[in-house]
């Protein structure tokens, strides 16, 4: 089965889209950012190498930047 992904413009749609699925009893899930960020991290895991590293320097570099 297809799945549709639909991103309201701003909360009075969001409110609308939730009352007419609510409405419809169309099952429906609410993707926040942080579990978009989780999907596209799983997908680039799986496209990437399991054998490549990456050296500690960069990894801690990257770390103390934050």
């Amino acid at each position: 089965m297809n799945s549709y992904v639909i991103t309201p413009k701003n909360p009075l749609e969001q409110q609308q889209l939730a009352q007419f699925l609510t409405q419809s009893h169309l099952p429906a899930r609410v993707l926040t950012d942080e579990k978009k960020e989780d999907i596209a991290m799983l997908h680039f895991m799986a496209e990437g190498d399991p054998n490549d590293t990456v050296p500690e320097e960069e990894v801690m570099k990257i770390l103390r930047r934050s």
